[in-house]
């Protein structure tokens, strides 16, 4: 009995079982397939994530290297800058030297032309000054270069006098005044002497008075001068006016050493009178010297009348917007 129910149930279970089995299959089929579904999903999630990261870490790496190329930029700019800044720098400096030396050769022109009257020194020297500020184009320089020209060409128009001639022309007359000739007579016969009168005619005593006052008159003479006439000058005072002579020389030369005009007419003036005076108006040396002291007043040993104080300010003006620039 029990074999006839199993053997009815049997098929039964059976087919339970493998509806069971291909149920089971077929949740594992869905299950498998909705979870391999969703591992797609997830996988393309994935890619796309991937994707995305790969193009954001490209771009990351374009705007980096980009970047880098602008700071390789920035610091080639700020290199050109920094150079660019220090060649100027040099420049200026340079300028600077060159402005500078331009000014001492211009103060020093300055202590030629007031001190020692050299306009020949003071011509060279601001001629190199000027050569010293070529390089230089700025405004100021400019007006710095235009104003020694000026000077120069005020200078240049100046009347010059060689100094050196002249005083070793002065020293030559110097060693003649020693030739200076004294006359043979100063002292001229009086024209309007009284004439002695005969003693033939008068009484003894009065011829002997005569002749007596006509001895002392052979013995002391005296006689009244003009100032225009000859002087007479003892031997022993000879050498003394020789020697002034040659002091006034030499104050001549002084004067012309000094660029003094009231001493060089001076002197000259008082040669000109003693040498009309004391010595003999007729010798050839006496003429001679009169002559060339007489040329030597129409000379002028003035000083010129010039000053570059002018160009010196425009060279503190440029220094004090140097530095205010600064």
């Amino acid at each position: 009995m029990s074999d006839q129910i199993n053997t009815r149930w049997r098929p039964r279970i059976i087919k339970s079982g493998i509806f069971i089995a291909m149920l089971c299959i077929i949740v594992f089929i869905c299950l498998f397939s909705i979870t391999y579904f969703q591992l797609i999903r997830a996988n393309l999630s994935l890619s796309q994530l991937v994707s995305d990261l790969q193009k954001e870490t490209k771009n990351n790496q374009d705007a980096i290297t980009e970047m880098q190329t602008s700071i390789a930029q920035l610091q080639d700019d700020v290199q050109k800058s920094q150079a660019l800044l220090s060649k100027q720098e040099q420049i200026l400096n340079a300028n600077k030297w060159y402005v500078s030396e331009a000014q001492y050769l211009v103060r020093l022109a300055n202590d030629h032309l007031q001190l020692a009257h050299n306009i020949p020194m003071t011509i060279q020297l601001l001629q190199r000054a000027e050569q010293m500020l070529q390089p230089i184009s700025t405004n100021e320089v400019i007006e710095i270069r235009k104003s020694i020209m000026a000077d120069m060409s005020h200078l240049q128009a100046i009347p010059q006098i060689n100094t050196t001639l002249l005083y070793m022309q002065l020293n030559a007359l110097n060693n003649q005044i020693d030739q200076l000739t004294f006359p043979i007579t100063p002292l001229k016969a009086n024209a309007n002497a009284p004439v002695t009168p005969t003693t033939q005619d008068l009484p003894w005593w009065k011829a002997g008075l005569q002749e007596t006052w006509d001895a002392l008159h052979k013995i002391v003479i005296v006689r009244r001068t003009s100032p225009n006439e000859q002087a007479l000058v003892l031997p022993e005072e000879k050498s003394f006016l020789y020697q002034n002579l040659h002091a006034q020389m030499e104050m001549v030369m002084w004067a012309v050493l000094h660029h003094d005009q009231t001493v060089y007419h001076t002197s000259l003036n008082r040669m000109i009178a003693w040498i009309h005076r004391y010595f003999d108006p007729d010798a050839m040396i006496t003429k001679a010297m009169l002559q060339n002291l007489s040329a030597l007043q129409n000379i002028n040993i003035q000083p010129p009348d010039a000053t570059l104080t002018a160009t010196l300010k425009l060279f503190d003006h440029y220094f004090a917007q140097t530095q205010a620039a600064q």
